[in-house]
């Protein structure tokens, strides 16, 4: 019994090396250049090493995909469902801009990267992910316009695209900008027009 369990717990790290590998490799060289061997090689493995936890590198992405959802979610879900509406939509860009800073990608730039392979199947898994997130986000806005924090004109589901434009246009400048600037410093000017756009005064 504690040798299937260390076994498992084997297999869950293994997988997370291969993930954090992609995923850094995927910004360094763009999804297209990254392949399984060079996956191995930036973890120290031989490639039988990760076939035995992948079948290919469309199923490494395929889980890269399951781990963006499960950290873009998991920023909106652990969020005060009590607190005011604008604190967590500011707690929520605060915290994906500042992770995604620190690790150069952790979603929406390599979300893009995927998108440029052409991979179909994929590119509809990343779009019930992202639509998954905005739907997160809207119902946020739709509690604040029920509370009245949030002006009752508001459409929700265009604010929560809004929201997530915000994110996405920042992320990309920052990346074609040779991430020469801070996403934190930025990001406030932004939101602060966000804020003003739907806050109810």
């Amino acid at each position: 019994m504690p040798r299937k369990i260390q076994k498992r717990q084997s297999t869950s790290l293994r997988r997370k090396q291969i993930i954090d590998a992609l995923r850094k490799l995927i910004i360094e060289y763009g999804s297209e250049n990254v392949t399984v061997r060079r996956i191995a090689k930036e973890i120290g493995v031989s490639q039988g090493a990760i076939y035995r936890h992948f079948k290919s590198k469309r199923e490494i992405l395929d889980f890269l995909i399951d781990y963006i959802e499960e950290n873009l979610i998991g920023d909106v879900e652990k969020s005060d469902p009590h607190a005011n509406t604008l604190e967590i939509l500011e707690n929520v860009i605060k915290n994906q801009l500042s992770a995604i800073e620190q690790r150069k990608g952790v979603s929406f730039l390599v979300v893009a990267e995927i998108i440029s392979l052409g991979d179909k199947r994929l590119n509809r898994k990343i779009y019930d992910v992202l639509n998954n997130y905005i739907s997160h986000i809207k119902n946020i806005v739709t509690r604040g316009i029920q509370s009245g924090e949030i002006k009752t004109g508001i459409d929700p589901a265009l604010a929560a695209a809004t929201f997530f434009g915000i994110i996405q246009g920042l992320v990309s400048l920052w990346a074609l900008s040779n991430y020469s600037f801070s996403l934190e410093e930025k990001y406030f000017g932004l939101l602060n027009f966000f804020r003003h756009s739907i806050q109810n005064r």
